[in-house]
């Protein structure tokens, strides 16, 4: 398993003894808040975090849900319980993926602020296979033109692109 990680493909993921933990770290030249609110915001998730159109409900609060219902002739729903919230530094939930945890934590700096996304999945290669790390690359690069006010659509093209270069580093299943 490598860590290895370019400046454009800065995922890395580590193992641990319960699993492993996916991990980004952007630098954004926007406000703590403003960035908290694009996290936390159901219409701002809606621009830049899934890669379907879905309405999203949150409910802001250790316990409350965080639910995502795609719209379209797929019926997905996907739901996730807030574990901790500390606004504007700090949310974790679960993920659809039973057993595995997002925490998403926010740091003021002058230039804007620092964002550390990590998720604790209890199988590495189930979360390898399954795209996780390509996915949260994919939805975290639409993240920066969201708080421009300028959301991008879901680009599959680029998808497979960043799939083959965390591919080539160990870090994503090889498309067929």
């Amino acid at each position: 398993m490598s860590d290895r990680t370019s400046s454009l493909y800065d995922g890395t993921m580590e193992r641990t003894a319960d699993g492993g933990v996916i991990r980004f770290e952007r630098h954004l030249e926007y406000g703590i808040r403003d960035v908290w609110d694009a996290i936390t915001t159901p219409e701002r998730l809606a621009d830049w975090w899934l890669p379907f159109d879905a309405d999203i409900t949150l409910d802001l609060r250790p316990g409350g849900e965080m639910t995502f219902v795609a719209k379209g002739d797929e019926p997905m729903e996907m739901t996730c319980t807030i574990l901790r919230v500390e606004p504007p530094m700090l949310l974790e939930h679960t993920h659809a993926d039973p057993g595995s945890i997002m925490r998403w934590e926010l740091e003021p700096v002058e230039t804007g602020c620092v964002l550390r996304l990590s998720h604790f999945v209890t199988d590495v290669q189930a979360a390898l296979e399954n795209g996780y790390l390509v996915g949260l690359h994919t939805s975290l690069s639409r993240l920066a033109p969201c708080l421009a006010g300028e959301p991008v659509p879901w680009d599959w093209d680029e998808f497979a692109e960043t799939q083959a270069r965390y591919a080539d580093l160990g870090l994503a299943r090889i498309s067929s």
